[in-house]
């Protein structure tokens, strides 16, 4: 089976919210001395800022990929892949895999695969915004680990 899944990168979601930051307090520096006066402006100024950090979100921490299940393994290809980071496509068999979990960061829902070989990769989406196949596809992760598991203990 396969699911689309949105993911972020929270190396990227740190590195904007220092540089936004950084320009909200230069903004404020800029405006308080003289202040906007107009109310309307000012809320206009507000919501095209939340629409540009909205964009910067979805362009520079957000990626996309595709997460196929089978009795083979696990393959993740990106269709989106992180701004500024070097990711691939990903294959692993089941063999490979160890052990899969998941918990809950600030903000995040995190899901953590180890393999064998000591390796662990951690995938962090964003629960609180997106809707997409993360439950369901995490759901059967779980259930054909367990019961590739099961098989492999008889």
């Amino acid at each position: 089976m396969t699911y689309k899944v949105k993911l972020v990168s929270q190396t990227n979601a740190i590195v904007l919210i220092i540089i936004l930051l950084i320009i909200f307090i230069g903004s404020v520096f800029l405006f308080i001395p003289h202040g906007i006066q107009n109310n309307g402006l000012l809320i206009f100024i507000l919501v095209i800022l939340m629409t540009i950090v909205y964009f910067l979100w979805q362009r520079f921490v957000t990626g996309r990929c595709e997460w196929t299940i089978n009795d083979d393994g696990i393959t993740i290809v990106w269709i989106k892949k992180f701004a500024f980071a070097n990711t691939k496509n990903l294959h692993f068999k089941w063999s490979e895999i160890q052990k899969i979990n998941r918990g809950l960061d600030p903000n995040y829902y995190n899901l953590k695969i180890k393999l064998v070989s000591g390796r662990t990769l951690t995938f962090f989406h964003d629960y609180l915004v997106t809707k997409d196949g993360f439950s369901n596809m995490t759901t059967e992760l779980f259930q054909t680990l367990n019961k590739k598991n099961d098989l492999s203990q008889k």
